[in-house]
């Protein structure tokens, strides 16, 4: 699948994140990891956009407050999972990141040794209250020096839509954040 290479909003940022190399034949796992989180996080189950409050002509207050409950368990359960997931793999430390939907450059850690062509499965975790946890498959495309110093750059090869989304939604309001801060520093 060829990617057409569009400006995209990035943003540098001290996020949790992992890297793990993968081997090609450990590919359809992190595929089936990335669909699974998918599946987990999918709008019909997680997303504030179905709102049963709005219905409420068509059912029961009891019910639209059970149907809360049971979205506000699965948040939880997920929670839950995401906890235990991580306790069998590599932990999420903070470093440096510049991250848009297309990949991210992380900066140069000294215990890391990467080349160019190299698979990874890649965890980072955003302040974000529907998919804070993006996990996806990348390819090392570039080694060394780069506009914020001396690290890798990662191309996105697989990841969900949700992620995706999840990512530009993030990049797009902490620069908005970024420029509100400013506008009212000089102020």
């Amino acid at each position: 699948m060829t990617q057409e290479r569009r400006s995209s909003v990035r943003v540098r940022s001290l996020l949790p994140c992992a890297m793990r190399r993968v081997e090609a034949e450990e590919v359809p796992v992190v595929e089936a990891k990335i669909l699974d989180a998918a599946v987990l996080e999918a709008e019909s189950v997680m997303s504030d956009k179905a709102d049963w409050s709005e219905r409420t002509d068509d059912i029961p207050k009891e019910t639209v407050f059970l149907l809360k409950e049971i979205r506000a368990l699965r948040q939880q359960i997920a929670g839950l999972q995401t906890l235990v997931e991580r306790q069998g793999g590599v932990a999420l430390q903070p470093r440096w990141v510049v991250i848009n939907d297309n990949g991210l450059f992380l900066a140069k850690d000294e215990s890391e040794s990467w080349s160019i062509g190299d698979l990874c499965e890649i965890r980072v975790q955003i302040p974000s209250l529907q998919n804070p946890d993006i996990v996806a498959l990348g390819e090392v495309v570039r080694v060394g020096d780069g506009d914020d110093g001396p690290g890798v750059a990662i191309i996105f090869r697989h990841i969900s839509e949700a992620h995706s989304k999840a990512i530009l939604r993030y990049a797009l309001r902490r620069e908005r954040q970024g420029a509100r801060s400013l506008r009212f520093k000089f102020e």
